[in-house]
């Protein structure tokens, strides 16, 4: 991944998509006054840690004055449009403000600087756009947002002058963008209730207030909070509401929490009854209605429906009729105690309806949503969005908007531990909702946030400003530019991408072949021989290149660890311990000796994951992220230590095929179609030349009876010896776009009959399954007899949204 790093910073410099008018300076050789209205909170939260941010770039004194007093030599104005500004100013600042009124989100800078009197005037569209415009300056100054989260230092400017031009920005390309704090029982909760949040011994006040800058300092706005068992509500604090009045965040609740409320925690059944709208119908209206009364003064976007207490389908219901008829009930009385309470008409209350497993169903067998309600189309829990707007639904006044993974509890198998969903699967299902205008609302889990940092921070910048993302080779760029923010180098972003690519094809969680609901045991891995040395050899070169790539800056160390040399050393360790144990398993069980060297490799692995994960919880930071880390969620098989899987079967040789891999990219000829077309990509691949068919928004399968006339790819490729084969089409794991369609293609091999395969799965079929923790769906089909020469293959585009990786032609 050889870029040039000045291209990189020019793609994703702080401007980037903004309206610039001129170059001018301003020096930070003297007393800084901010001048500001403190009616604000958000506004008296974004001058406050703006004074922290300047003094320790800068080194100069800052003073808060938010009498909005402007007579200073020195001075940096904080405003929202309408706010009251300088008289020699007025008339210009009028102009600026008419640009922005209304918009949202927004913010301007208007450097205003003269010989004796220098004045800055960042103005905000709203609270939000203001503190926008203000941590962007901070950014491009050396606070990076993860100044606390990562321990990325702050480092002094050697100069005191900087360029501020004059500037107005984009709106942001989604409205909401957020995150949702999830799984939290082995990392982010013990460290908040142990070492952080010590008075509420819990994820409470501090501990949010620190969240709550990060996702300003990201330009994001809204959170789902944590949830689960080990946590108390959010609510439960009654601080934590004035914490999100103070940093603008709008809350929300996840999928299984409507109407603001953590069931979980706040529904007891032993006072309130069974949460079940059958049995017990006006407890469960009353209780959501005394939470909008709590929260009406605050800004909020409300989930809709009704599941479980927690993440299950709905108590009482006996079949989808009646579910579907329920919910739509359910929708209705909730609807009417919004409008009640908050005294607004509905379309101005954000409202979303999260289609998320069974709901998904119930919204297919015909659920009728209103249409200023939005509809928030979930992945499948592995980052492949199941279903997106028809144009139809493209309509809606409501909109639409995604809920995405990058953390999972769940079958076939959690991944809690490490980050690793690769980022060009998050770009290519993001760039395909953005353009099939999922624009309103979009909700990343993140589990405990660390571990997942980078992950977090391409999918909000994606969600703040896409026009950079719309190019393919963005991604990789993205990656260079933040590692480069972070640490100084663009070498990390090559370690981190070999980190993805290793993982995309099996996640350290999954390296055990073991699956969860119900937990099964562990098995040797699928690889053959040959895989398994040459998965070797490509981690432990990992491993020596992070090793040897250590910042020389000693202050950048805890940030390398945390970001770079951790996961990777981690995931490293991980796949050697069972990698070698494969090698052990190939003898017979009554032969294994516990001296055999690739035993002690195993269990060396499995200890150096110990060890790290010990450093990263006791020594990092000086103990800052105690309790943090934790190498075992949820004690599944696959954190056992070799000498607990001693009793495995032995393994039996997986026998590699005399086969043909051809990339899906290396066509010989490709036609087009009127309307449709194929599209070569690069990434997400594994074979690093991949096909897509597009375009996403064409919404009908195309007429597969005139074939000849479909987008076609044609491919050729030689027999020795006359042979019938068997053809393996690899693709990537994805869902229809929408209702109606599939995952279709034609296939024909010469003149041979065309074969028609649909790449879609249900549900958590078994086949999904598989297809997930491998990040492949395939196919395979078997020919008639091939006569020795050449041969062509042409693949036939039925529906857009298909992404084709390879084929593999394996003889008989």
């Amino acid at each position: 991944m050889k870029l040039r790093l000045s291209s990189i910073l020019l793609l994703f410099s702080v401007f980037s998509g903004f309206s610039q008018k001129n170059n001018s300076s301003f020096e930070f050789t003297q007393t800084i006054n901010i001048v500001y209205s403190s009616q604000n909170p958000l506004v008296n939260t974004t001058a406050q840690l703006f004074k922290q941010d300047i003094e320790q770039v800068f080194g100069v004194k800052v003073n808060l004055n938010p009498k909005n007093d402007n007579q200073h030599n020195t001075q940096i104005i904080l405003r929202i449009v309408g706010d009251k500004a300088p008289v020699e100013l007025k008339n210009s600042l009028a102009q600026n403000d008419r640009k922005i009124a209304g918009q949202w989100e927004v913010f301007s800078y208007s450097n205003q600087s003269k010989a004796k009197k220098q004045t800055l005037i960042i103005t905000g569209s709203n609270a939000r756009g203001l503190a926008y415009g203000v941590f962007e300056l901070s950014k491009k100054w050396g606070v990076n947002p993860w100044y606390f989260w990562a321990d990325v230092p702050i480092a002094k400017l050697a100069s005191k002058k900087v360029i501020i031009k004059d500037t107005i920005s984009a709106e942001p390309s989604v409205k909401y963008r957020g995150i949702f704090i999830n799984d939290e029982d082995w990392g982010l909760q013990p460290w908040a209730a142990k070492t952080f949040d010590t008075q509420t011994k819990d994820i409470g006040p501090a501990t949010y207030a620190k969240v709550f800058e990060l996702l300003l300092r990201l330009k994001a706005n809204i959170i789902w909070p944590a949830m689960h068992p080990s946590t108390k509500a959010f609510y439960h604090f009654a601080e934590n509401k004035e914490i999100a009045k103070k940093y603008g965040i709008v809350m929300g609740t996840s999928h299984a929490e409507p109407m603001m409320r953590n069931n979980v925690d706040e529904w007891i059944d032993k006072t309130m009854g069974d949460y079940n709208y059958f049995t017990n119908k006006d407890k469960i209206i009353n209780y959501w209605e005394s939470r909008i009364q709590e929260i009406k003064d605050y800004e909020n976007f409300y989930t809709l429906g009704m599941r479980g207490k927690h993440d299950s389908g709905m108590e009482g219901v006996k079949d989808i009729n009646k579910a579907v008829e329920t919910t739509e009930e359910i929708i209705g009385i909730q609807r009417d105690l919004l409008k009640k309470n908050l005294n607004k008409p509905l379309e101005d209350i954000p409202q979303t309806m999260t289609l998320y497993k069974e709901v998904l169903h119930l919204y297919e067998n015909g659920m009728k949503v209103p249409d200023d309600i939005t509809l928030m189309w979930p992945d499948d829990n592995y980052g492949y969005i199941k279903n997106l707007s028809n144009e139809t639904e493209r309509k809606r006044k409501g909109g639409s908007g995604v809920y995405y993974h990058i953390s999972y509890w769940g079958r076939p198998h959690d991944y809690l531990w490490l980050g690793t969903t690769h980022p060009a699967l998050i770009h290519f299902e993001m760039n395909k909702a953005y353009e099939m205008d999922a624009r309103k609302i979009w909700i990343v889990n993140v589990g405990d946030i660390k571990s997942n940092e980078y992950g977090t921070q391409l999918f909000l910048d994606m969600a703040y400003n896409m026009k950079p993302f719309q190019q393919e080779k963005s991604i990789k760029e993205h990656l260079c530019s933040w590692t480069y923010s972070l640490l100084k180098s663009t070498k990390p972003a090559d370690l981190l991408w070999q980190y993805y690519q290793l993982a995309f094809v099996r996640k350290p969680e999954f390296m055990g072949w073991s699956q969860t609901e119900p937990t099964r045991a562990t098995h040797p891995t699928d690889f053959s021989a040959t895989e398994v040395d040459q998965r070797l050899k490509d981690y432990v070169q990992l491993e020596k290149e992070t090793l040897e790539n250590r910042p020389i800056d000693k202050s950048l160390v805890d940030a390398y660890f945390q970001l770079v040399e951790y996961p990777i050393l981690a995931a490293s360790e991980m796949n050697q311990k069972f990698l070698y144990l494969d090698k052990f398993y190939e003898k017979p069980i009554e032969q294994r000796d516990n001296a055999d060297e690739n035993l002690k490799a195993s269990i060396k692995s499995y200890q150096d994951i110990q060890e790290l994960t010990s450093y990263y919880n006791n020594q990092l930071s000086g103990g800052k992220w105690k309790f943090m880390m934790d190498a075992s969620p949820r004690n599944l098989p696959v954190f056992n230590s070799p000498e607990k899987l001693l009793k495995v079967e032995q393994k039996k040789a997986v026998v590699s095929q005399n086969t043909i891999k051809i990339p899906a990219g290396d066509f010989i000829s490709v036609k087009q179609g009127a309307k449709a077309f194929w599209k070569k990509i690069a990434e997400p691949s594994f074979s690093g030349s991949s096909v897509a068919s597009c375009p996403f928004q064409l919404g009908t399968s195309l007429d597969s009876t005139h074939i000849s006339e479909l987008p076609t790819l044609t491919y050729q490729f030689n027999v020795n010896e006359k042979s019938a084969l068997n053809l393996t089409v690899v693709a990537l794991p994805l869902h229809p776009l929408q209702f109606g369609i599939g995952q279709k293609i034609g296939i024909q091999i010469d003149d041979q009959k065309v074969q028609f395969v649909n790449f879609q799965t249900y549900d958590r079929s078994e086949e999904w399954k598989q297809n997930v923790l491998t990040n492949t769906a395939k196919r395979i089909l078997k020919t008639k007899e091939l006569s020795s020469g050449e041969h062509t293959l042409k693949i036939f585009m039925i529906d857009a949204g298909v992404v084709l990786d390879h084929f593999l032609l394996s003889f008989n």
